[in-house]
């Protein structure tokens, strides 16, 4: 691989490799703090509390 190739590769990596993972993030955040997946997300969070097992 010739010293111009490899600076090509890393840059691409580099930028596209930001841009993607910064979209992964996004849609991730999109996905947990969508409205209509609240209940989901209260349900799991109030779980270890109500868990009777634990209590005996």
């Amino acid at each position: 691989m010739t010293p111009e190739t490899h600076d090509v590769v890393l840059y691409i990596s580099k930028t596209w490799g930001a841009v993607y993972l910064f979209s992964v993030f996004v849609l991730a955040a999109l996905w947990t703090y969508w409205p209509s997946r609240k209940s989901t997300y209260d349900a799991a969070g109030q779980a270890p509390l109500n868990n009777e097992e634990c209590l005996r």
